[in-house]
């Protein structure tokens, strides 16, 4: 009987050695140890699970706890931390959970906060408006000048009709102006936007109903006279069918100025300078006797007799100001000049020889303008 307890008693103490062999072993400094099966080993902690619930949560010990683990295939890890020991923190147990995708953070530079208003971009606008002659525009005191040199009594018209103390006041009358601007923004401060306008434009000015009147009360009776006295026959009888008028065609560039005092009202200023091509229309007069045949000179009169400008390029400029409203309608006033330059014309008739006499006036242009404009 006593050999039979004997039997059972070895054989539960071999079970019992086998279990423990078949588990990892962790010995903790405080002479205690842990069935486990261990999961990781790190430089400062252990992750393992309790043997006997291998399916359950996963625990931490601080390495610093722990002088071995003796795994269940018989190696053995010795743990010699001669770092100071400092009390152990509270284990945390980890519940397993499904994993979850990593997100990644990525910093971002703040971006520059961006101007409320639209200005802040390159813009396109169309302004159009009535223009103002200022000063001498369009005078033609030096035409009577020129034209006395080829006809005397041009002078002498003028004096008896009364002209001479009008003539040099300016011919032209009110007209358009028009143009097409590009906003480019170069620098923004607060309300404040300077930038660069690049302008195309055109001036246009007819002759005042006076210098009409000019027109027919002293050139065609002096041309008429002259020509009549000079073949020594009634011929000649001309009338004015085309008065001359002003066009100036301009692309300019410069600064321009934009506040904001809200979003509804802005203040815009802009001062510019470029390049103007001048072109007059000519005056055309027909004789109404033309045709006539003057024996003496074996010639008929001519029919027509015509004042025909050169096209003359010379410099353009122009300062002016408004208020743009809601960022889309502007009403402004505008100051455009040009320097003065030398206009030369031929006489275009039919018996003149060549390519016709060339005379030269200097033209004076300058005038006010006020505009409205649509801002896209």
């Amino acid at each position: 009987m006593r050999t039979h307890k004997n039997t059972l008693l070895i054989i539960f103490l071999l079970g019992l050695t086998m279990t423990a062999v078949s588990q990892d072993v962790i010995l903790k400094k405080d002479n205690t140890t842990v069935l486990s099966k261990v999961l990781e080993v790190s430089n400062t902690e252990i992750k393992y699970k309790k043997w006997s619930n291998q399916d359950g949560p996963t625990y931490t010990i601080s390495r610093s706890e722990v002088t071995s683990i003796n795994y269940q295939n018989g190696e053995v890890d010795k743990f010699n931390d001669n770092a100071t020991t400092t009390p152990a923190p509270q284990q945390t147990v980890t519940y397993p959970q499904t994993p979850t995708p990593r997100q990644t953070q990525t910093q971002s530079t703040p971006a520059k906060p961006k101007s409320p208003y639209s200005r802040g971009r390159v813009q396109l606008s169309l302004n159009g408006g009535i223009a103002f002659p200022l000063g001498k525009f369009g005078t033609t005191a030096d035409c009577y000048t020129a034209l006395t040199d080829f006809c005397v009594p041009f002078e002498l018209f003028a004096e008896d009709m009364g002209y001479s103390n009008q003539i040099g006041i300016g011919a032209a009358k009110m007209g358009f102006t028009g143009s097409l601007k590009l906003h480019i923004p170069c620098y923004e401060n607060g309300k404040s936007i300077i930038g660069i306008p690049v302008k195309i434009n055109v001036l246009y000015n007819g002759i005042t109903d006076s210098e009409k009147q000019s027109f027919k009360s002293i050139i065609e009776p002096a041309l008429s006279a002259t020509l009549n006295n000079g073949y020594g026959v009634y011929a000649f009888d001309f009338k004015v069918t085309s008065f001359p008028s002003y066009w100036n065609y301009s692309i300019m560039t410069g600064i321009d100025y934009s506040f904001y005092f809200n979003k509804n009202i802005t203040f815009l200023a802009e001062a510019n300078i470029g390049l103007n091509i001048n072109h007059i229309t000519a005056t055309k007069m027909k004789n109404r006797m033309g045709g006539t045949l003057i024996p003496e000179y074996s010639i008929y009169s001519m029919k027509d007799f015509n004042l025909v400008y050169k096209t003359k390029a010379n410099l353009a400029y122009e300062i002016g100001g408004g208020i743009l409203l809601f960022d889309h309608l502007s009403i402004g006033l505008f100051y455009t000049g040009y320097s003065p330059t030398q206009i030369s014309f031929d006489l275009e008739a039919d018996n003149i020889s060549g390519d016709g006499e060339r005379l030269t006036q200097k033209l004076q242009v300058s005038a006010l303008s006020i505009q409205l404009g649509v801002h896209f």
